[in-house]
This record gives C-alpha cells, sequence and structure tokens, in this order.
C-alpha cells in the first residue's frame, strides 16, 4: 500500500489488490504517513492516531509477524539448479545444496526425515530441480510433508516448464501423483509420455528460462515460508488456484502460464 499526490485533486491511496482510492488528506498528513509507510521514518508520526486508526481498520496496515526462517535444500545438478538456489537465497532463507542421489540416501530412515550429516538439523523444505523430464525417483520423496518437510518440484519437458504442487501437508499431491493425472489425462497417448519421461532428453533451456522459471519456484516457496497459502487476489490479478492444487505449465517461449488444477489420487480397493 502506498498514498501519495494526485497533482490537483488532493491524496490517493493505491491498496495492495492494486484499487486506487481517493484519500480526503492534508498534504502534510499524506507526507508523514507515506514516510512511515515506506520504512523512511520507523516511528509512526505523531499526533496522527485517528488517521493511523482508520488505515488499520481498514485492513491497510500490514500488522502480521515477519515470515520464520526456513532452510531449503536445492536437489538437483546444473544451471537450473543453481538459479533455484540463487532465487531463493536472501533473508529468511537458508539454502542447501544435494544431487538427488545423495539426498536419498539420508532421507530414508526410521524416522523419514532429511537431516544434515554433517550438522544434524534438519531442512524444512526440499526443491527437486530437473532440467529436463522428472525422473521417477522423485516419488520416494513423495513422504516428506508425513514427516514435516515441504515438498516442491520443477522439471522441464521441451520448451515447458512444469512446477508440480507443493506437498506441504500430509495427503497433499505428490509426484506419483502428478503422474497419474497425467497419464490418465494422456488417454490413449499415454505410453508415448511415459516413454518421454523414462528417455529424459535434456531440455534446450537458458539462462533467461533459468531465471523466469526459478523466480515462480521461489515465489511459491517464500509464499509457503510465510504462510500465505491462498494466492492474493485483487483488481489486476484474477482470482488463481492455490500453489498446493495446481500443476503450473510455462511456455518457455511466450511466458505464458497455465494453471491446471490437480488434486491427490484417492487411494482405491485392490
Amino acid at each position: 500500500m502506498s498514498v501519495f499526490e494526485v497533482p490537483g485533486r488532493g491524496s490517493a491511496l493505491r491498496e495492495a489488490s492494486g484499487r486506487l482510492r481517493g484519500v480526503d488528506l492534508p498534504r502534510g498528513t499524506v507526507e508523514a504517513l507515506t514516510r512511515w509507510f515506506d520504512g523512511a521514518d520507523p516511528v509512526p508520526p505523531p499526533g496522527l492516531d485517528p488517521e493511523r486508526g482508520a488505515f488499520a481498520a481498514a485492513g491497510y496496515l500490514d500488522e502480521t509477524p515477519p515470515p520464520r526462517t526456513a532452510t531449503v535444500t536445492v536437489a538437483g545438478r546444473g544451471a537450473l539448479a543453481d538459479a533455484v538456489a540463487a532465487a531463493l537465497a536472501g533473508p529468511g532463507v537458508q539454502v542447501r545444496r544435494r544431487d538427488l542421489d545423495s539426498l536419498a540416501a539420508v532421507l530414508v530412515g526410521e524416522t523419514g526425515t532429511e537431516t544434515d550429516t554433517e550438522t544434524g538439523i534438519g531442512t524444512d523444505a526440499v526443491c527437486a530441480v530437473a532440467d529436463g523430464p522428472a525422473p521417477a525417483a522423485w516419488t520416494a520423496l513423495d513422504t516428506l510433508p508425513a514427516h514435516g518437510t515441504a515438498w516442491f518440484r520443477l522439471a522441464v519437458e521441451g520448451r515447458h516448464g512444469i512446477l508440480e504442487p507443493p506437498a506441504v501437508h500430509p495427503g497433499d499431491a505428490g509426484h506419483a501423483d502428478v503422474r497419474a493425472r497425467r497419464l490418465a489425462a494422456a488417454g490413449s497417448g499415454h505410453p508415448h509420455l511415459l516413454a518421454y519421461w523414462d528417455a529424459a532428453p535434456d531440455a534446450p533451456t537458458g539462462p533467461g528460462d533459468h531465471a523466469l522459471l526459478a523466480a515462480l519456484l521461489a515465489a511459491d516457496v517464500r509464499a509457503w515460508i510465510a504462510g500465505h497459502d491462498t494466492p492474493a487476489t485483487g483488481d489486476l490479478v484474477p482470482a488463481a488456484l492455490p500453489a498446493r492444487r495446481r500443476l503450473r505449465v510455462v511456455d518457455l517461449d511466450t511466458a505464458a502460464i497455465a494453471d491446471h488444477a490437480l488434486l491427490p489420487v484417492p487411494d482405491s480397493a485392490p
């Protein structure tokens, strides 16, 4: 949210949703509030308790606590995994790197949780990254959420990035669910899709593709860390599916994004 002057028309406010509203406040009040909102003045402006109270009552002041610090393990090799690690780095996130084989070796144990063999500190989330079709071995890590570790996955098929739904809680869609749903949707073409996945051809991607996909994955991870399970909507953004309930496909040639609803495959009798 920001408050600003409109030449010749007084003050206005831009909501976090993108909506613009006129505000009947004197210029000095607007300037004082703006300095405080922007963080330039850490002390609330004196004498403006009613105005600050009005903004708070309208829901314009975000008084939620800062997001927690999380340890995120990026599992994968190559430039795309490097880009994901770089996009995640920053305040509130400690990034670790492992290859998938190494991760699986320390993951499988009596507790099922992933623990660093050197420090003994567990990881809060795992991001598996493949610059090619997702390997079937990812299904072995679908138990992560049951042991308190969030499970994010990014793969590339040709010129399409595939962001699988994050599995955060037990029962969320894992990689096995994604494979089953996509094979079912392929109908009679499912043998071709399965053979393509098994062939695992390298994706023809470059630095721009890596930056785009890494930014999208990092946004999902940071939203999870902050506890924002439901995506924001507003005047500039249409209603969107929660990340845990959608398969996101990114066209790397046009940057078009398509979100497909995806639910876990229910258990069935043998």
